[in-house]
């Protein structure tokens, strides 16, 4: 009985509702453009999770939305508000990638070297923010958000005038060697996946899945569990959750700001550096291409899966899944039905637009009541004695409520 109240409190909360109502205003787009909605929404289904295809590139797509989402959350869950994830990750993705590209040697020292310069330029980037709010008071939320830029267009630059390939129409560098790519989970012409082709189908979900995701999938798995575990079983996941609830309550508990700044702008830098690398040197990619990145718009999917979540590491993961199915669902319906699949960045903008209007709109009529109660028509006092043998303790209106939130 507890656990059928518990869900149907999830079910009326702010999440399931904006996701609802998101998913209604996204049918009466459809509607305007002439497209059945029922139709529309069954294709999408249909496209990211009905067929094999569909659900390994659903899996695909999600890893470096999950990924940066991670990234942006471990920032954001210690009050640190870190927009920079596209330049962390994309200079992360472009030092790595030069590395599998350029630099020498086996495989198996190349990749984790990749690994290594991505996530340390991720978290160099990163710590410029940290350094400017901690000597010079930058806001992180400017300074992450401004770096961005110069991370572009680096990369841009880079890429087009020292890196190009003059053997290919793109612009783009040399081709990675194929020993240094991340490869599917069982590589397409290996005996394992003939095995899989043959037990299961060709277009099965299993065999779909091990031959059509890469192993960023893995890598993933251990950064949300690490995550987790961070969060519930370290001193630094305790005081970063602390700082994001009252940062003033975790400094008069003698934990220092600029130092908890520090290591979480290093954290969350070096985390989408690692995904951004990812993004390059994962099959099917081949090569470094000048505003891969940026066009594929995982930063910001992220930063929306992230609020959604709620900063979360398993809710991350989830919305990120759900993000994914959309993005991936809605090119399916756009091959079908001759839809935009912009509809995409329509619904998941709605969900997050609708659960902050979900989530703010009480605050708003809690402030709105108890100042109408303070504002009011004034009233008698009565005799000073009369008054206390009344209501000795009587509370201020809406004081109560307005307390709970701000410990919150």
């Amino acid at each position: 009985m507890n656990a059928a109240r518990k869900a149907g409190r999830w079910l009326a909360g702010p999440i399931p509702v904006s996701v609802v109502l998101a998913l209604l205003i996204g049918a009466c787009f459809m509607l305007i453009a002439g497209v059945d909605p029922i139709s529309g929404y069954v294709a999408m289904l249909q496209g990211s999770f009905g067929t094999g295809s569909g659900l390994a590139n659903t899996l695909q797509r999600a890893v470096p939305i999950i990924g940066i989402g991670i990234a942006i959350a471990v920032a954001f869950r210690a009050g640190v508000l870190n927009l920079g994830t596209e330049g962390q990750a994309g200079l992360g993705a472009l030092t790595g990638g030069i590395v599998a590209v350029y630099v020498p040697g086996p495989a198996i020292l190349i990749v984790p070297l990749a690994f290594i310069v991505a996530i340390a330029t991720g978290a160099a980037w990163g710590l410029i923010s940290a350094l400017l709010q901690n000597l010079l008071g930058v806001p992180i939320l400017l300074s992450t958000l401004l770096l961005n830029y110069p991370a572009r267009y680096f990369s841009s630059w880079l890429i087009r005038f020292q890196l190009n390939d003059p053997s290919t129409d793109l612009v783009a560098t040399q081709q990675l060697r194929p020993e240094v790519q991340l490869g599917m989970l069982v590589p397409k012409d290996s005996s394992f996946a003939e095995t899989l082709r043959s037990t299961f189908g060709p277009t099965s979900p299993v065999t779909a899945v091990l031959t059509g995701v890469n192993w960023s999938i893995i890598v993933l798995i251990v950064v949300i569990a690490g995550a987790v575990f961070v969060n519930r079983r370290t001193r630094f996941g305790f005081e970063s959750g602390l700082s994001g609830q009252n940062a003033e309550f975790v400094r008069y508990g003698g934990v220092k700001p600029g130092p908890l700044v520090t290591r979480t702008m290093a954290l969350s830098g070096g985390l989408a550096g690692l995904f951004g690398v990812m993004l390059i040197i994962g099959a099917p990619s081949t090569r470094l291409i000048e505003g891969y990145f940026v066009q594929t718009n995982y930063a910001f999917t992220a930063l929306l899966v992230t609020l959604l979540a709620l900063y979360r590491p398993i809710g991350t993961a989830i919305a990120g899944l759900f993000f994914a199915a959309i993005m991936v669902g809605s090119d399916a319906m756009g091959r079908e039905l001759g839809l935009s699949p912009q509809i995409a960045a329509v619904i998941q903008a709605l969900v997050i637009v609708l659960l902050a209007f979900r989530v703010a709109l009480p605050r708003f009529r809690r402030r709105g009541s108890a100042d109408g109660a303070s504002s009011g028509p004034p009233t008698a006092e009565p005799p000073l004695n009369e008054a206390a043998i009344a209501e000795p303790h009587a509370p201020v209106p809406g004081a109560g409520t307005e307390t709970k939130e701000s410990d919150r």
